[in-house]
């Protein structure tokens, strides 16, 4: 699970959404971070692999200007453990082969390698790395997009064609300057939320990466899950992304989730945001939503993810005074220092 940013107005872009994405990466994040954004009507994109501290220090990321942007910390399993899958090409955002549309993607892509298959031959995948045989999932996205745009296709058809062929989990979120000071994003079930100000708008996977705004816009929500959402300056418009698939009706138990967390907490002593999701898997979900641990299981399968409402759960725990919170550096894909939000029992 990766933590994303975009913005549409006149704040300086880089500092901005640079911190919105640093403020959530100690959740799930950090093995790579990248900014691309509108500079007139090129698109210009700075990443590296490592957290946001270090990318400032590696790429000239501060330097991006302009008045539309998309931000984004990466998080990957197997990247953690192997640095071979954690580098510069495979951070995000992505450039399809034109250079002129930039996409970035939150989920885990579960058909990407047929999808690879099918559009190798047409391609190039920047991400690929030939040790290890392996591209980004993410980018079979940004190359789909660019055939169903090419082929004539207004944006939000073809982000809704590109959804339907996906499988898993995804939130897809793009620039290009065929629609200046535009951000489009197409979510099935991922986290995301929505600040709208006076000739502004903003999207963060979670709601930390609001904190240079807060106070300052008059709305922040979190549009429908299966959503196609356009931001513009000072306006959201939201759709459905695939009438086909219809979310399903979870109603989440806060007190259920809580014991289980703190459960986990009281035998691990010390656990990471990671870790406790893990331990939750399926049973302590299951019982926080009253279903089954099968049932639980089918609805994570096709692609739903639950971030949030457990975010909130943890920080009201903060809040009560019962759970500590802090950010721990440890090595993890080939760098020394990502930081990590760990819990421990107060």
């Amino acid at each position: 699970m990766c933590q994303l940013a975009a913005y549409v107005g006149d704040r300086p872009i880089a500092p901005l959404l640079l911190r919105a994405i640093e403020l959530q990466e100690p959740y799930a994040g950090a093995h790579a971070s990248g900014l691309g954004v509108m500079d007139g009507d090129a698109v210009k994109v700075e990443k590296d692999f490592g957290h946001v501290a270090r990318v400032r220090r590696t790429t000239a990321i501060e330097s991006l200007r302009g008045t539309t942007g998309i931000a984004h910390t990466r998080y990957n399993s197997t990247a953690r453990d192997d640095p071979r899958y954690n580098t510069a090409t495979m951070a995000h955002p992505f450039l399809n082969d034109g250079g002129d549309l930039a996409l970035m993607h939150n989920g885990g892509i579960s058909n990407y390698k047929e999808l690879w298959e099918r559009l190798r031959g047409n391609h190039t995948f920047k991400s690929y790395v030939e040790e290890v045989d392996a591209i980004t999932d993410s980018e079979v996205a940004v190359h789909m997009l660019s055939d169903a745009l090419e082929g004539g296709m207004p944006m939000g058809e073809a982000l809704r064609t590109v959804a339907a062929q996906l499988r898993g989990s995804f939130l897809l979120a793009c620039i290009t300057p065929d629609h200046p000071e535009t951000v489009w994003i197409a979510n099935w079930h991922q986290p995301c939320a929505v600040a709208v100000g006076d000739d502004e708008a903003m999207f963060c996977s979670s709601h930390i990466g609001f904190h240079e705004i807060r106070g300052e816009v008059y709305r922040v929500f979190e549009p429908p899950k299966n959503s196609l959402i356009k931001l513009t300056r000072g306006r959201v418009e939201v759709s459905p992304l695939l009438k086909e698939r219809r979310p399903p009706s979870l109603k989440l138990n806060r007190n259920a989730l809580a014991e289980q967390i703190l459960g986990i907490i009281k035998e691990k002593k010390e656990v990471d945001y990671i870790r406790i999701r893990e331990e939750l898997y399926p049973e302590g979900w299951a019982k926080s939503y009253g279903v089954s641990p099968e049932r639980l299981v089918e609805i994570f399968r096709v692609g739903v993810r639950i971030v949030n409402p457990f975010i909130e759960v943890v920080d009201s725990l903060i809040a009560d005074g019962l759970v500590r919170e802090r950010v721990d550096l440890r090595p993890e894909g080939g760098v020394p220092d990502t930081p990590k939000f760990s819990y421990s029992l107060v």
